[in-house]
């Protein structure tokens, strides 16, 4: 009961663990307003607890609480996390707008570079996509130098450029 002697000496301590406590939630990722709250509520069932003759407690008060808390804040942010990830955002009209005319041009553009030589699709894999120096790739690929891989990138680039054309697609230029 709340009202026996030790019991409020028992909530005495604990009130006085707080700052234990709220360091230890923080580790957590807890603030410090749902860490009040949560301290409460773990204070609310650890008197109830007590209260209670079947229950038994085999630890210290200030860990039963310390652990209450870490319970409650787990539940707390899991049923947060589970509501942020099923908002929508207000303007996903305007995310989507003109998402699916890109992705298709993305592959016609694909599926005509497919068009193009092997060495020149992995030239320009390399240097584009996985961003190598020529040096490099004239070695993979075994060219002489890598002013003889520049000139390939060159050729490849222009070739890339007349079939883009003969397929009519409109594409922003690559960035090296």
């Amino acid at each position: 009961m709340i009202g026996s002697v030790n019991m409020q000496q028992e909530l005495k301590q604990l009130y006085r663990k707080w700052p234990d406590i709220r360091r230890y939630l923080k580790t957590l990722g807890c603030d410090s307003v749902s860490g009040e709250d949560i301290f409460q509520e773990a204070l609310l069932i650890y008197v109830r607890k007590r209260e209670s003759s079947e229950f038994e407690l085999t630890v210290e008060p200030f860990f039963y609480v310390r652990n209450t808390c870490k319970l409650l804040w787990y539940n707390q942010a899991r049923k947060e996390q589970k509501h942020i990830s099923t908002e929508l955002p207000e303007n996903i009209e305007a995310a989507e707008d003109g998402w699916f005319e890109k992705e298709l041009k993305i592959r016609e553009v694909e599926s005509t570079l497919m068009k193009l030589g092997a060495q020149c699709q992995e030239l320009l894999q390399l240097f584009y996509g996985l961003g190598w120096n020529m040096v490099d790739i004239a070695k993979k690929i075994g060219l002489r130098n890598d002013k003889v891989a520049k000139a390939q990138k060159y050729r490849c680039l222009q070739k890339a450029k007349e079939l883009i054309q003969e397929q009519e697609l409109h594409v922003e230029p690559m960035k090296a």
